[in-house]
């Protein structure tokens, strides 16, 4: 038995006795409602401060603004201002149609669907449209559910973290 983990008398109280934090008994360790807060709140402000300092980093080297001379505000419109000279440099990828293109389209697409349907479908409306809605939801179908299913395997493992690290 080490001197540190040796009860003592309390300097608060005359006659009681503190506990050492390695016996679990302190408020912070034991685990109840009062300890998971505290260590969340603790790992937040840790986060938080992690996340001030790199970013008055970032705005002092691609910027060179010193770190005495930033605020939130100043940042928020120095990287606003550095966005928009950014996406001046990347080029459209999709150039927009005209409305005139945008109607020959649709009435090719609508040919076309309605040429998979075969003849009946002339007599329905909207032909085109269910038909490639019922396309386009039967190719999703795995796509969504794949995502789905990593959704839940995330929500999972981020439960399971959570449970590790705040309820010993």
């Amino acid at each position: 038995m080490s001197a540190t983990d040796a009860r003592r008398a309390s300097m608060a109280m005359p006659g009681t006795l503190q506990t050492s934090a390695r016996d679990g008994q302190g408020t912070a360790f034991n685990g109840g409602e009062a300890g998971v807060a505290r260590m969340l709140f603790v790992d937040v402000r840790v986060r938080s401060l992690l996340m001030g300092d790199a970013r008055r980093r970032a705005v002092t080297r691609v910027l060179g603004v010193p770190p005495a001379d930033q605020s939130l505000l100043v940042t928020m419109i120095l990287l606003g201002a550095a966005s928009s000279v950014a996406r001046g440099f990347a080029s459209r990828l999709w150039p927009r149609p005209s409305r005139a293109d945008a109607a020959v389209g649709g009435s090719l697409l609508n040919v076309m669907l309605r040429g998979i349907a075969g003849a009946p479908s002339q007599n329905v409306p909207l032909a085109g449209g269910l038909i490639a809605f019922a396309l386009l939801s039967h190719s999703l179908r795995p796509a969504v559910a794949g995502s789905a299913r990593e959704v839940l395997a995330l929500a999972h493992g981020a439960r399971a973290a959570f449970d590790a690290r705040y309820r010993r």
